[in-house]
């Protein structure tokens, strides 16, 4: 990574013209196409392969790994997208499928040219389904949207795996305010129809938005890192422990805690990559490393809703899990919450549909998926943040809850037919089994209770040995009765 205008070292012979047209962009305080590859590439490793029509194509390293990438270009006939910039594109995206390497497409462009009609259009169509080939292949797709992409030439970028879009500067949008306005008399602003505050809290589309173009570029370096270089090097122990996780969950189970603290805590130097992390709020999601093995992230945040699940949680879990089906990631969820958020809005909405693409996406991902449940997981709930993966593990904290419905809800349906001795009798019992997660390991729902303390060492020993299982290597297995684990909290306080 060479920084802005390749400082440091001569630019390819292709590039120094767009190099010394760069000027304009700076008027405008921001960086041309050539250095905005050149920023996301390891210094002096760019390589041109085609320039002109309005964009420019180039391989190079990230982080030491072979990438692709386009770059949209305002400076050379204002990046519209012709048939030309289409056929070079499609060439590139043909390449990496090739190659199995990731694509990154930088995004900076007026629309389609009208004057070529159809053949812009046809261009446009060959690129949409190059990149859903590339996506069935698992090469991964990442879009950075630095300044408009309008109309048909929306829907490459909301394809993406991963899309980073610039606060204030980047637009996304089919219809444009002249067009919305002829045609409905409707009236609104290219920000309100498309900015990046609207896909990154009610669309979805945006994964992050950055406030300037060099964040957003380290950001994509970073992603890239963990997507495509799976396992690196990790100087923080994967057995460290972390002891203030042993009061995280509260005494009282209705009082709340951030689920942040222990994502940071089983991650390699408590760094992570969230995503999404301006809609759905009582989901969280990102990619990381344990132990220097790259996973994805899914939490449930009890500070929001006590963690409901809600539709915008629900499509930040499933968008992730796409992620990591693409980048063969294991995926690790964290699991607090009492269920699906009820009412007839979610229900119109569609929750069910919701949850169950979510269920058949993490199944259809095929990799490994390593549950710690710290307190409730009730129902739907379980069935959305435990499902078993590929050669996954699930644990529990001695704090864990599991059960089809909570103890209050299972005593209203008991009682409903009588209260009588008997039933009062299966009320408690009801609630005494479910309060001990070693009825959950006895069940064979859950593989052993952990001390909280030791949850990045368990999730690391996980992993490894799905690792060393397809190495023919074999590791031992934590004991299901939880040795060495806190007791069980007196609910009572």
């Amino acid at each position: 990574m060479s920084g802005a205008a390749g400082e440091g070292h001569r630019p390819p012979d292709p590039l120094r013209a767009r190099f010394a047209a760069a000027a304009a962009q700076h008027e405008r305080h921001r960086l041309a196409a050539c250095e905005r590859l050149d920023t996301l590439f390891d210094e002096g490793t760019m390589m041109p392969i085609a320039v002109g029509a309005g964009v420019i194509t180039a391989a190079g390293l990230v982080g030491g790994q072979r990438v692709m990438a386009f770059a949209q270009d305002v400076t050379d006939q204002g990046g519209i997208a012709t048939a030309d910039q289409a056929a070079h594109i499609a060439e590139l995206l043909a390449r990496a499928q090739a190659a199995q390497v990731p694509v990154v497409g930088l995004y900076d462009s007026g629309g389609l040219a009208l004057d070529e009609a159809q053949a812009a259009l046809a261009g446009q169509a060959t690129i949409l389904h190059a990149l859903a080939n590339g996506g069935r292949r698992r090469v991964p797709h990442l879009a950075l949207v630095f300044g408009d992409a309008i109309g048909a030439a929306a829907f490459a970028p909301a394809m993406a795996h991963l899309t980073f879009m610039l606060e204030r500067a980047s637009r996304l949008y089919v219809s444009g305010p002249d067009v919305l306005r002829d045609a409905t008399g409707e009236l609104a602003t290219a920000e309100a129809l498309g900015g990046a505050m609207l896909q990154a809290t009610t669309s979805g589309i945006a994964d992050r938005i950055f406030a300037n173009e060099i964040e957003l570029l380290f950001a994509a370096r970073m992603a890239i890192g963990l997507l495509v270089r799976d396992v690196a090097p990790s100087v923080d122990p994967a057995t460290r422990v972390a002891a203030h996780l042993d009061t995280l969950v509260p005494a009282d189970p209705a009082e709340p805690y951030d689920m942040r603290e222990l994502v940071q805590a089983i991650c390699d130097d408590r760094a992570w990559l969230e995503l999404q992390p301006d809609r759905g709020g009582g989901m969280l999601c990102g990619i990381a490393r344990i132990g220097g093995r790259s996973i994805g992230i899914m939490a449930n945040q009890p500070i929001v809703a006590g963690g409901v699940i809600d539709r915008a949680g629900i499509a930040k879990a499933t968008r992730l899990a796409a992620l990591c089906a693409t980048c063969r990631l294991p995926i690790v969820t964290l699991v607090d919450s009492p269920g699906l958020m009820p009412g007839a809005q979610e229900e119109a909405g569609g929750i069910v549909a919701a949850g169950a693409a979510l269920l058949a996406t993490v199944a259809r991902a095929d990799v490994p998926v390593i549950t710690v449940v710290t307190r409730r997981a009730t129902g739907p709930a379980w069935l959305m943040m435990a499902p078993r993966g590929a050669g996954g593990a699930r644990f529990a904290w001695p704090t864990a809850e599991i059960a089809a419905m909570n103890a209050a809800g299972a005593a209203r349906l008991l009682l409903r037919h009588g209260d009588d001795a008997a039933t009062r009798e299966k009320v408690r019992d009801y609630a005494a089994s479910i309060a001990d997660p070693v009825n959950a390991v006895a069940s064979g729902i859950v593989d052993a209770v952990i001390r909280p303390a030791d949850t990045r060492g368990a999730i690391a020993l996980a992993l490894a040995r799905h690792d060393a299982q397809g190495s023919g290597r074999s590791l031992p297995h934590p004991d299901p009765q939880g040795s060495g684990t806190l007791k069980e909290r007196d609910r009572n306080g």
